[in-house]
């Protein structure tokens, strides 16, 4: 490339000088990653933490979700430079030829379908309690109890978000979603404000991080859960909570493509044209990587604080009353955080559980597209041109819909029930491969760009901070799940 100055075009106004008035405008394909996770993450998994734990535990949402913002961060500023994905980049790794993008794309792939069956059963057993169904419990062939029911309506759901997914026609549902979520949103501020937490043990339990064994009644009273479950293993689900996971990130950054900030929607530019930029060209290379910060920045913010308000309702409502969401009732013992302020908000609740859960299930299958897409580049580029990428994707969409499917009806006893698969999920696809991650973005800031373009003191310190804690939690949680 001859000339330098064609490399980075010229930056919109609004970012070089933020003003509020243009916020809309930074938000890009994070919004997605929020809406992703606001069904299981903070209905679920943030509201059993907080009834298994009280404060104890909201350390692990915050820092989860801070660590993962980095490292989306870093790997999104790297499209933004070079224009490749970091799965492209990772090749450069000495090593095994290829090993660590395969290192991230198998598990992230092998999970997927538990992502489906699992978020569609807790919807189905949700859907089981408001129609009755709850009191059918005569065994249906090789399925016991309630688990027949659980899985029709797991089935149900799955399908139907499935259909959205190859229609494409969610544009009012999303609509409706964004409004209803928004007031479940503010009736949790408002309902946590009511309850007046304990400002002090609310900061210990942000500031201290500790994993302190379960109290004596939870292992009595839920001893069919808790006999013998380690802790780590709510960790290693904790985390994974908060913003996703490996098979989101690497959709996520395939998805800035069509934002085409700075290089992300041009092909990649070797290091050797890169290291000729300075002056103009410099200031707009940076310039550019402030819209990957803002709409990362907007996003996890976003998580991060609806994760802690229905965290710090669990333990506010729930931990006091013994009540742990689990098995069948995984969204029902929420319905208090919004009836002590008024009875009718039960039906904003039971609509936004819908619309939240079929959300983030479309939402899924939408960045599951782009991840197997960008792994199938960085591994098989001859069989990624224009016209194999729409196979691909639709080879995604039926791969994650059908492999949902078989999981939900595999019987427990063959495919643990909705906790066991999102335990391994998250063991698998979870801290752990986020914390390589950030390793992994800290060789190729060396090695794939020059001196002028690569992290700051305090974003490469951030970024190898957060690669340390989330191996080490990681690990510790896999030991505890093998052990």
């Amino acid at each position: 490339m001859s000339d330098q100055s064609e490399i980075y075009s010229e930056p919109p106004s609004y970012l070089r000088s933020f003003q509020w008035r243009h916020l809309v405008s930074f938000v890009g394909p994070g919004l997605i990653i929020a809406s992703v996770t606001i069904g299981s993450g903070e209905l679920v998994w943030a509201s059993r933490s907080g009834a298994i734990y009280g404060y104890q535990m909201l350390w692990c949402f915050l820092l989860a979700g801070v660590f993962k913002a980095v490292q989306v961060y870093v790997a999104a500023r790297h499209l933004v430079l070079t224009g490749e994905h970091p799965m492209a980049s990772w090749k450069l790794i000495p090593g095994p030829p290829q090993w660590f993008p395969i290192l991230i794309a198998l598990p992230t792939i092998l999970v997927m379908p538990i992502a489906f069956s699992g978020i569609s059963e807790i919807l189905g057993g949700y859907v089981c309690e408001l129609t009755g169904l709850s009191n059918q419990l005569s065994p249906v062939g090789v399925y016991a109890d309630l688990e027949f029911w659980i899985n029709v309506g797991g089935a149900g759901v799955l399908t139907f978000c499935f259909i959205l997914a190859i229609s494409s026609s969610l544009k009012i549902l999303e609509r409706v979603s964004a409004a209803v979520l928004g007031l479940i949103v503010l009736s949790a501020l408002i309902s946590v404000l009511v309850c007046q937490p304990n400002i002090v043990e609310l900061i210990q339990g942000l500031l201290i991080p500790k994993v302190p064994d379960y109290e004596p009644w939870v292992v009595t009273e839920y001893a069919d859960t808790f006999n013998g479950r380690s802790p780590w293993l709510e960790v290693a689900i904790y985390l994974s909570a908060v913003g996703g996971g490996t098979f989101d990130y690497i959709g996520y950054i395939g998805m800035l493509r069509a934002k085409k900030w700075g290089l992300s929607g041009s092909d990649a530019v070797p290091l050797e044209d890169l290291q000729s930029v300075e002056g103009q060209q410099l200031n707009r290379a940076k310039v550019w990587t402030r819209a990957a910060l803002l709409d990362i920045g907007i996003s996890f913010t976003g998580v991060i604080l609806v994760t802690l308000l229905f965290a710090v309702l669990g333990a506010l409502l729930l931990n006091p009353e013994h009540r742990i969401p689990e098995n069948s009732k995984m969204l029902s013992e929420q319905e208090s955080f919004f009836t002590q302020l008024h009875a009718q908000l039960l039906w904003l609740y039971r609509g936004g559980v819908f619309l939240a859960f079929v959300g983030t299930l479309y939402g899924a299958f939408e960045i599951y597209r782009y991840t197997v897409v960008e792994s199938a580049k960085a591994l098989v580029p001859g069989l990624t041109n224009e016209q194999q990428v729409p196979i691909w994707r639709n080879v995604t969409v039926a791969y994650c819909f059908v492999g949902g499917l078989i999981m939900i009806w595999l019987p427990k006893e063959i495919a643990g029930d909705v906790l066991s698969r999102m335990t391994f999920g998250a063991v698998m696809g979870g801290a752990t491969l986020c914390g390589l991650w950030c390793f992994a973005m800290l060789w190729i800031n060396r090695v794939r760009l020059p001196r002028s373009l690569r992290m700051g003191g305090i974003l490469w310190a951030a970024t190898l901070i957060a690669g340390i804690v989330m191996t080490a939690l990681g690990v510790q949680s896999m030991i505890d799940y093998f052990k």
